[in-house]
């Protein structure tokens, strides 16, 4: 467990200068430790010794910069799975190694994660991982393995239950619930009714499958969510009266949550967090899949577009669960740090 002391610094690391869910979490853990009187830091890892100005998204928040680690037992290191390989700058330092998603933990550890790991989660890039691998004679050098990390004095936190499942699959001890929570000043103030016949879509993720339905319908309006600003986004998940989601869900993604708080109908797939109901509760007609068929998810789609104003109402406990985020993470934040202090 995690020890805190008057003395105690809480070092989060954190990329310099990007505004994306994770970085916006990273930030709400280093406000809401700072405001329950623990001296907690941004750490810009990438650019630790240049004056890196906090991205104006993040400027209301509570927050401190640091520009080194202060190495000492009383001390936490906090790192996000996308930068594992770090832990050999822990040191002294108490770990924390938080789990916001799986999926991005094998995507950004190719370089350094036991090639054989990768066959239990994804066959393929286990092939290409150990190709690469071999072609570079680098099999066995400078890599960490899932058991290593199972053996590490840390403390594991995830994100959502897709990640809890993971973790205890796959031998970690000491896990913990540390999720996050979306900025409800941004939920919708406006009428239900009146909104367009059109289906909001993130074309970075599952765009190949999504286009096939986009083909398949022609006869609806499909607006890509890109190059918009927080506000702009806003103003179309206040006008549309669907979010779509065909990709890979790494975790608790921000999208769907800030579609659902604005009032549009979710419907995704199962992958990933998508697959258990704790992180995305909407109802099972709501998650389809290619093997649903093209005409049954058209169907679907014409139906909520047709009766939007009694197909949301479908949507208000997973919306309700979304606004109590927050409170269920200001709890967590003071069961890891706070009530174990001495």
């Amino acid at each position: 467990m995690i020890k805190i002391t008057q003395n105690s610094k809480i070092f989060v690391y954190c990329p310099a200068g990007v505004v994306t869910g994770g970085a916006e979490l990273l930030h709400q853990l280093v406000h809401e430790l700072n405001v329950n009187n623990i001296e907690a830091y941004i750490y810009y890892f990438d650019r630790p010794s240049a004056e890196v100005e906090v991205p104006a998204d993040y400027k209301a928040y509570n927050l401190r910069v640091a520009t080194r680690i202060v190495q000492a037992s009383e001390n936490v290191i906090v790192l996000y799975e996308a930068i594992f390989d770090r832990i050999k700058e822990v040191g002294p330092c108490q770990l924390l190694l938080w789990w916001l998603s799986v999926d991005n933990f094998f995507i950004c550890s190719r370089d350094y994660l036991s090639a054989f790991d990768y066959f239990g989660w994804d066959f393929k890039q286990g092939c290409k991982v150990l190709g690469k691998r071999l072609l570079k004679f680098a099999l066995f050098k400078d890599y960490i393995s899932l058991k290593a990390l199972t053996n590490l004095d840390a403390v594991s936190c995830y994100q959502s239950e897709y990640a809890q499942h993971f973790l205890y699959s796959k031998g970690f001890r000491e896990v913990l619930p540390l999720t996050d929570y979306i900025n409800t000043s941004f939920s919708s103030r406006k009428e239900v009714i009146g909104r367009e016949n059109k289906i909001l879509y993130n074309p970075k993720k599952g765009f190949e499958f999504t286009r096939k339905i986009m083909a398949a319908a022609p006869h609806i309006k499909w607006v890509p969510l890109q190059n918009m600003s927080r506000q702009q986004l806003i103003r179309e998940f206040q006008t549309a009266k669907i979010y779509i989601d065909f990709g890979y869900h790494p975790g608790k993604d921000r999208i769907p949550r800030e579609a659902a708080l604005n009032d549009c109908c979710i419907i995704t797939n199962r992958r990933g967090s998508a697959g258990y109901f704790e992180d995305v509760s909407i109802y099972n007609k709501y998650k389809l899949s290619e093997a649903s068929g093209m005409a049954s998810i058209v169907a679907v789609l014409n139906e909520v577009l047709e009766n939007y104003e009694e197909c949301i109402k479908d949507f208000a406990f997973y919306k309700e669960r979304i606004l109590r985020e927050q409170a269920d993470f200001v709890h967590q934040v003071k069961q890891i740090f706070i009530v174990t202090r001495s």
